[in-house]
Parts: structure tokens; C-alpha cells; sequence
């Protein structure tokens, strides 16, 4: 009995592992098949317009990239909270939680969508064209933002991780092809290219969701989704949207619009690499919540990160030496506009083998207990401008943000791992 146990177990093993491994697969492909359409894209659009009007449209991002807190974590508590109760058999807490959240997420979208339409009519009333659609392509990708967030965190199982990557595959396929208007419509084109996939991926997120429920403000399942993200969520903002604004804000400082167009660029080539760290981390992420809701264990939970982490770190730094020897050959001859954001593209490259050596994190998610992720974050947000101020004499303004931005990750990613350590030492004692 003792070796059919066995057995059974190992063959249970394999059985889910190679579900993960598919999920993964079905995740990288949509996604890599996502970064080469959008990557190319970029390249073609690069090609049409100069780094002035890219960086004319990337003004209008910074606002909304600043307000994604106003989510209050709910996407966060999902992330957390669902494969949590999933783990104790508790489907109509999931169901509950993700109708207050739901309910919640749509009124941010339309009170967010009042506010740029506020703007919109006073340019209209300026005559400023510009300005008037650059808001209203706002209004329309703050939907995808907060509502598109939303449902994209309740797709938290291995086949709906396949169904998510379809559809931000039909978003790179639509948002490819409008690149094609950009020449005729310049920055005009820009906000159509923006706007357009963030609604009609809305609308797949909403069509192929997997809570079919009714949205209603339950205020005590709202509260607890709240109460577990939020934490989660404050730290998040600080590490991603709000982080990136600043690097954007910094850029727009230092190097004008012509500055901030060669940093969209170099961002879209740090996205790019980060599909395929994403892609692991996040179907990973709730299998280790529910591993540790099962178990209780941080140490078990741990297990499952770290031979995947150790393997895609080398991998990413492998690819992004070859890419960064690419670079210099392929960007003159193909977009030879942004050929003085070189240096700005290498360094954003390696944000890539940060995003995969952060693997582990989602251990510190799954206890639920966000002081321990937020310390690295308050330590990144140290080293970020004071790498800044001190490079800057040595290597210039915008390169200099990029590195203390990239030293900044680097350390709040040390510190986490020592948060992962003291935890598992303590179990242990």
C-alpha cells in the first residue's frame, strides 16, 4: 500500500506539473506572440513618427498611471483571496468578494472617466485639438485600466490563464494593426491605438469571464478584499504604475518630449522582455497561495519558486546580452530616429532579469502579511533617486534615472529575499 501511495502521489505530481508547464506554455505563447506584434509595432511606429509626438502622447499617460491606486487594491485581494478560498473549498466567498470588487471598480472607471472628460470639454473649449483627444483617449483606456484590471484578476485557474492569454492576443493583433493609421493620423493615430484594444479587450474580459455574477456593494466582502490588498496593493502601485509614472515624469524633466519619446520606446523593448518572467509568475502566483492555504507552510510554499527562478534568471540574462549586441546593430538601420536612446534601450533590458529573479515574492504574498513586501519597496524607492543623483555627473540625466531605477528594483529584490529567509528560518526553528 505504502508504494502505491507513492506512486499515486507521483503520478498526481506529474500530472499537475505538467498542467503547470502547459499553462505556462499557453500563457508565453499568447503572450510572446503579443511582445512580437507590439515590439514590432513599436518599430513600425518608430519608423512613422519621431520621439517629439511619441513623447506628445505619452503626456497624457502619466495622469492615469498616477491614479491606478484608486482600484484600493481590490485587484490585489483577488489575486489573493481567490485561490485562497479556492484552496479551502469555499466557492461562495470567491463569488462574494468578487461581486463587491466588481461593483467597486465600476463606479472608479466612470467617476475617473468624468474627470478626463472635464478635461476634454475645456480643451474643447480652448480649440485644442490635441489636448481634446488626447483626454479622450483616456477616458476610454482608464475602462481597461480599472474594470479590464479587475476581471483579468478573476481569471485565477490554469485553463482561464489559457482564455486570458487569448485575448490580449486579440488586443496585439488589433493594436498592430492600427499602427497603419499612424502615419496618416500622427499623434492622432497614437490614441486610437491606445484606446481601441483597451475597450475591445474590455468587452473579451467581460464575454468570457468566469464569475458570471451580478455586481452589487456588499460592503463587509468589500472590506475584506480591501483590507487583505490594499497593503498589498499601496506597495504594488509604488513598485509598478506609480514608479513608472515617475521614471516618465523624470524622463519629460530632463529630456523634453523628444527625451520621454526615447524612453517610451526603450519601455516598450523592458515590457517586451518581461513577457516571459510575467507569464511564469503569474500562473505560479496561485498555485503557491494555494499550496500555502493547504499547508500553512512557507517553506513548502517556497519549494515550488526556486529551481524555476535560478533557470529563468540565467536564461534572461543570456538573451538580454545578445539582445543588447543586437541592439546596436538593428536599431540605426531600422528605427534610426531613436538611435540616441541606445544606451537608455541596454539598460532597460536587464530590468528583465530583475522581473525573473522576483519570482519568489509571491511567497511573501501568499502569507497575506504585506510589511514584509513593502520593506524592499521603501529600500527600492531609497536607492532609486540617490542611484539617480549620483550617476547623473557620470553618465547624464536620463541614463542616470534609468540606472537608479534599475538599482532600485535590484535591492528591493535583495531585501525580499531576506524576508524569505528570516520566514523560513523561523518555521524551521
Amino acid at each position: 500500500m505504502g508504494a502505491r501511495a507513492f506512486l499515486d502521489a507521483q503520478r498526481v505530481r506529474f500530472h499537475d506539473n505538467r498542467q503547470l508547464l502547459g499553462s505556462v506554455a499557453a500563457l508565453f505563447g499568447g503572450n510572446i506572440t503579443s511582445s512580437l506584434l507590439g515590439a514590432l509595432g513599436g518599430l513600425l511606429v518608430a519608423r512613422f513618427v519621431g520621439p517629439d509626438v511619441t513623447g506628445s502622447y505619452r503626456v497624457f499617460t502619466i495622469p492615469l498611471m498616477y491614479m491606478t491606486f484608486l482600484h484600493l487594491g481590490t485587484f490585489d485581494g483577488l489575486w489573493r483571496q481567490i485561490p485562497f478560498y479556492m484552496g479551502r473549498n469555499q466557492p461562495e466567498r470567491v463569488q462574494a468578494l468578487a461581486s463587491a470588487a466588481g461593483a467597486w471598480n465600476l463606479l472608479v472607471s466612470a467617476l475617473v472617466t468624468l474627470g478626463f472628460l472635464v478635461c476634454a470639454l475645456r480643451a474643447l473649449v480652448r480649440g485644442d485639438m490635441v489636448s481634446l483627444v488626447g483626454w479622450v483617449s483616456q477616458m476610454l483606456c482608464c475602462w481597461g485600466v480599472y474594470y479590464g484590471g479587475y476581471l483579468s484578476a478573476t481569471y485565477r485557474t490554469i485553463h482561464q490563464f489559457v482564455t486570458l492569454a487569448k485575448v490580449q492576443l486579440v488586443q496585439a493583433v488589433v493594436n498592430f494593426a492600427l499602427v497603419f493609421i499612424v502615419p496618416l493620423l500622427g499623434f492622432f493615430g497614437l490614441c486610437i491605438r491606445a484606446a481601441v484594444p483597451a475597450v475591445l479587450g474590455v468587452g473579451l474580459f467581460h464575454h468570457s469571464r468566469p464569475l458570471k455574477i451580478r455586481h452589487h456593494f456588499d460592503w463587509k466582502a468589500l472590506g475584506e478584499v480591501v483590507k487583505v490588498g490594499l497593503p498589498f496593493s499601496f506597495w504594488g502601485s509604488l513598485y509598478t504604475s506609480i514608479w513608472t509614472a515617475t521614471e516618465s515624469a523624470l524622463m519629460l524633466s530632463l529630456g523634453g518630449l523628444t527625451g520621454l519619446g526615447l524612453f517610451a520606446v526603450a519601455a516598450v523593448m523592458r515590457d517586451g522582455m518581461n513577457v516571459l518572467p510575467m507569464s511564469v509568475y503569474q500562473v505560479l502566483t496561485p498555485r503557491v497561495v494555494e499550496a500555502y492555504a493547504r499547508e500553512g507552510s512557507v517553506r513548502s510554499a517556497n519549494a515550488r519558486s526556486l529551481l524555476v527562478t535560478a533557470g529563468l534568471t540565467g536564461v534572461m540574462a543570456v538573451i538580454v546580452l545578445i539582445c543588447s549586441g543586437l541592439l546596436d546593430l538593428l536599431v540605426p538601420v531600422a528605427i534610426p530616429k531613436y538611435a540616441g536612446g541606445i544606451p537608455l534601450m541596454k539598460v532597460c533590458l536587464w530590468f528583465a532579469v530583475i522581473q525573473a529573479a522576483a519570482l519568489p515574492f509571491n511567497t511573501l504574498f501568499a502569507t497575506g502579511r504585506s510589511w514584509l513586501y513593502g520593506r524592499g519597496v521603501i529600500v527600492g524607492l531609497i536607492v532609486f533617486p540617490l542611484g539617480a543623483y549620483f550617476l547623473a555627473p557620470v553618465v547624464g540625466g536620463m541614463l542616470a534615472v534609468a540606472y537608479g531605477s534599475l538599482m532600485g528594483r535590484a535591492a528591493r529584490t535583495l531585501v525580499a529575499y531576506g524576508e524569505i529567509a528570516v520566514l523560513t528560518h523561523r518555521e524551521a526553528a
